[in-house]
């Protein structure tokens, strides 16, 4: 029962009084301070209170951290630091999101956590690679400190996503963000091929073999501007192909999901077309949509064939993608020094690892030691001395020791994510999961081409598979 204040009840004129000269205030700013000073101090009220709803709501940084990591190279602050490390949005986002779960934590006087599942393999896998600076080549030794404690704050991101991540409120906003950052990384990729104006410079398309620019958006390499498009991509789709969602939201969904293979087709990058089409399979089998596969594949072939016609460089994207299928019959040649290139790579961490098994040659050894391993076909005009295939590269590094915890990591997290995907009946969850699932998949596929190791998103997804996967623990019990 709803009992209405009574008519002689006063009002607090004080607040009133308040509410009124705000009001004042507002008019004669807008009338009497330069627009560009008015400008100014609005962007710092909405920042103060962006900061405080922070603190009470992490979860409202996702935003934040899903543009940040899309902008990459143009997102750079500092280009140049002590450690030779920029530094970029992502760092303030990242920063920022630990402040305010930290003191959302003592606000709220939390004192039950997420379980943190992955600590066993992750401090596994991290325990190897600070053990082994102490047996690391000299030249390898800063560097790898370098990624020895960037690897520990990409653990702190994934846990802190996991916390961060409680509510269906939060899990929507990735969904938004993704899709939001999705079309516009496409748009501007089609744009960049379209009017021939690339971000990547020319010293870069050699270095690789390319015969023609490719399409990079805001990041500093394609290949990395393909992962986001094909994390994005797979993400919303699993979504999408599951029931629950309204027609308007499955609709939005799925036009990101198009924008966003589209956006892939002009990176050229084939490793990422290769973890799509595996992926997109895994959807299918998750969904139960199997029957759509052929459907699929011919969308795809005729969006190759429209590319191949309509599109500038397009005849170089057609032999990119039918270079897939040739990779060991023309290996070595002169036009597939990229691809050759990769399997000289992982060749060279196998006898680096024959050399030492067990706890491999140092955390960011390969570079240092390829010369001394390199076949003498490898194509002395590649400069680059990365391995491209990150379990060949952890094999050669960290030994069987550092190939054991992360295969642990790999069974812990499909493990975690498949039981949960089948312990609950909500549609809309379980299509979240799917697409969780389907991605995680999809980027061992890329990892083993690009060894994108530190990815921000390949740890933020699997955070969120252990954040959801609590969620429906929640939702059945």
């Amino acid at each position: 029962m709803t009992i209405l204040p009574s008519a002689n009840e006063r009002f607090d004129l004080r607040w009133f009084a308040l509410f009124i000269g705000f009001q004042l205030l507002a008019v004669v700013a807008a009338i009497w301070l330069p627009h560009k000073l008015l400008l100014a101090a609005g962007i710092v009220m909405l920042g103060g209170v962006y900061l405080v709803a922070v603190l009470l709501w992490p979860w409202i940084i996702v935003p934040a951290i899903v543009a940040t990591t899309a902008l990459d190279i143009t997102g750079q602050l500092i280009k140049e630091t002590g450690l030779g490390i920029p530094v970029t949005g992502f760092h303030l986002a990242f920063g920022l999101m630990m402040v305010g779960l930290l003191t959302n934590t003592f606000l709220r006087r939390r004192e039950i956590f997420p379980t943190f599942e992955l600590k066993g393999p992750l401090f596994a896998l991290w325990g190897i690679m600070l053990l082994s600076l102490t047996y690391t080549p000299e030249a390898a030794f800063v560097d790898g400190t370098i990624g020895v404690f960037r690897t520990l704050f990409l653990i702190a991101f994934l846990y802190g996503t996991q916390m961060m991540i409680d509510s269906r409120r939060a899990m929507n906003l990735v969904v938004i963000s993704m899709s939001a950052a999705l079309i516009g990384g496409a748009l501007l990729a089609v744009v960049q091929i379209l009017t021939e104006r690339f971000y990547l410079p020319a010293s870069f398309v050699i270095a690789v073999g390319a015969n023609a620019p490719r399409a990079t958006g805001t990041f500093h390499n394609p290949n990395t501007f393909g992962t986001f498009l094909m994390a994005g991509s797979i993400f919303l789709l699993g979504i999408a192909l599951f029931g629950g969602l309204s027609r308007t939201l499955r609709g939005w969904l799925l036009l990101a999901t198009a924008a966003g293979f589209g956006g892939l087709v002009v990176t050229f990058s084939r490793a990422n077309w290769v973890a799509a089409a595996v992926g997109i399979g895994v959807v299918l089998f998750l969904a139960k949509k199997l029957r759509y596969a052929i459907y699929a594949a011919v969308i795809g072939l005729l969006a190759v064939m429209a590319v191949k016609e309509f599109v500038p460089f397009a005849e170089h994207i057609y032999q990119r993608l039918m270079s897939i299928f040739t990779l060991f019959e023309q290996f070595g040649q002169t036009g597939r020094a990229s691809s050759s290139a990769r399997i000289y790579f992982a060749l060279a961490g196998m006898e680096m690892w024959l050399d030492s098994p067990l706890f491999g040659t140092g955390w960011r050894s390969f570079p240092v030691l390829f010369d001394l391993y390199k076949s003498p076909e490898f194509p002395h005009w590649v400069p680059t001395k990365e391995s491209h295939t990150l379990f060949a590269n952890i094999l050669a590094e960290l030994g069987l020791v550092g190939l054991t915890a992360a295969t642990w990591l790999v069974a812990r997290t499909l493990r975690r994510g498949w039981t949960s995907m089948n312990s609950t009946d909500d549609p809309y969850l379980r299509g979240v999961m799917c697409g969780l699932l389907s991605l995680f998949i999809a980027f061992q596929v890329s990892l083993s081409f690009t060894a994108d190791f530190s990815n921000n998103f390949l740890w933020f997804f699997t955070g969120m598979i252990f954040a959801v996967a609590q969620l429906i623990d929640r939702s059945t019990t």
